[in-house]
């Protein structure tokens, strides 16, 4: 004996098995799921002209994987995401990251950011969040100094690598050693 299932029955059936799916995978595509921000997402709202105060709400309560890197950095300048955008984002990775799993930062990198032309404020935010492993010898500032880096960012890692602020730093001489 067969039984006969009616077509309407069996259309919102398989309708509901193949369709259902899908829309809830593009709803949550669309804003309601578990987006991700990346470098990109934020370049993609200010290339669009998104308002500043709408990307800020958005990077404030949307997860992130921002890269924040040298690189990842000037990448954001160079694609005209605003200053306190960048800063909100170094921010919001600087505050998900352990001390134990900061970035290790190096005169290379001061460099790099330097030549990307990479705002001094926003470089001296990196120093700040960053492990500091930099050459502050004779030769180490004579280099940052060929190479255009500013007294303020030298200052700042200086200030980094002894646990000061800049300018908290003292008058006098480092190094514990007397006078020459």
């Amino acid at each position: 004996m067969r039984y006969a299932v009616p077509t309407p029955i069996l259309t919102s059936l398989l309708a509901s098995i193949l369709f259902v799916p899908a829309l809830a995978s593009r709803a949550a595509a669309q804003g309601g799921g578990a987006e991700v921000l990346t470098n990109e997402s934020i370049v993609q709202m200010v290339a669009g002209k998104v308002p500043k105060d709408l990307i800020v709400t958005k990077v404030r309560t949307t997860k992130s994987t921002f890269d924040i890197t040298p690189s990842g950095l000037i990448s954001l300048n160079v694609n005209k995401v605003p200053t306190d955008i960048i800063k909100m984002m170094m921010s919001s990775v600087g505050s998900s990251v352990g001390s134990g799993s900061r970035e290790t930062l190096n005169n290379d990198a001061v460099i790099k950011m330097v030549n990307g032309q990479l705002p001094k404020d926003i470089i001296v935010t990196k120093i700040q969040m960053s492990k500091p492993d930099y050459d502050l010898t004779t030769n180490g500032i004579i280099s940052l100094n060929q190479n255009k880096v500013s007294q303020d960012v030298v200052k700042a890692m200086m200030a980094a690598s002894s646990g000061t602020t800049p300018t908290g730093a003292p008058a006098g001489r480092r190094g514990g050693g007397p006078p020459a």
